[in-house]
Formats: C-alpha cells, structure tokens, sequence
C-alpha cells in the first residue's frame, strides 16, 4: 500500500476496521493481504496507537519531548536521543519499527516513473503529514476518555506535529547508541 493515495488520511469502513480488531483482539491468526483495504488496515494502526493503555511515549515524559520543539540543530536532537534512551525497551522497540515504517511512507509520498516510463502516483503521505496523523497518538497528555484528552492547544500541536517530524526524519541516529 506505499503507493496508496492517501494512506492514513482516506476514511476506512468502521465495520470492517471493528472486525479486524475484534479478530486481533480474540488473538485469531489475521492475515493482512491484498484482500483487505489499505485504509482499513491504516486505520486499524492508528486506532491501536491512540488506544493503547500507555502511549509509545510515556505521559511523564509528554512535557520533556514537547520541550524539544523549541530547540533547533544538534541541541534538539542530542536531547531528544537522550529522552528516547529514558523510553522503556518495549516501547524504544516498537517507536523505532515505527519511526522506520513511517519514514518508508513519506519516501514514497511523490510521484515517480517505472523503466517504461508510466508513472507511479505517490501516496501525498510527507513527513509532515504523517507527523500530523501519528503524532497525536504517540505523544498523548491524558488518556483516551480522560477530561480534556484531545483537547490539545494549537502550541502543542504544533510542537508535537514537530516533535514527530523529527523523530521520523532522524530515527537512524536518534537510536544509535
């Protein structure tokens, strides 16, 4: 689905991504192949994101990461590899195949041309706009259904619209030790 207009973007069927994840949930053997829809699947991963008990990037350390946006160059970075060193190994674990995942997307975001010369629509999917998808979900001040959970302030989505961003564009060596 890398060449899906719009992956992560484009609705879904409620019923069908509630039915993948009943199957998930039941721990049925689900097998995601080119007869499920892209945009459920994209959606299914979202909704797992947003909904997991403790955020790939821990509510304690939600004001730490936010903090980075203010910061440019090497300040920014080094400081964001040190908070990602305070992540437990599970969630490290799993923030890098997604950081790795995500970055993969948004190289195939514009159009390109096979060897006969057709050309392969890209899937619009930036750096920025899956920073703006996924962000929310990965960095998360209260938990889902809490007061005011998704109510953030247009600075913190700035910030952690530009947190993502550089997490995805930078995961290589951000997890470098």
């Amino acid at each position: 689905g890398l060449q899906t207009v719009g992956i992560f973007r484009v609705g879904s069927s409620k019923k069908r991504v509630q039915q993948l994840r009943e199957e998930f949930d039941r721990g049925l053997d689900v097998f995601l192949d080119e007869h499920q829809s892209v945009h459920d699947v994209a959606a299914l991963l979202k909704e797992f994101l947003r909904d997991m008990p403790d955020p790939l990037i821990p509510r304690e350390l939600y004001g730490a990461f936010l903090s980075t946006a203010t910061m440019e160059g090497p300040a920014q970075l080094d400081t964001l590899q040190l908070l990602l060193f305070l992540l437990p190994p599970c969630h490290s674990d799993t923030l890098l195949r997604l950081l790795r995942f995500l970055s993969e997307v948004a190289r195939h975001a514009e159009s390109s041309w096979d060897p006969e010369g057709r050309e392969i629509p890209g899937n619009k999917m930036t750096v920025s706009n899956l920073a703006t998808v996924f962000g929310p979900n990965i960095l998360q001040k209260e938990k889902p259904g809490e007061k005011d959970a998704g109510a953030l302030n247009f600075e913190d989505s700035a910030a952690i619209i530009l947190v993502l961003q550089r997490l995805i564009e930078h995961h290589h060596s951000l997890f470098m030790v």
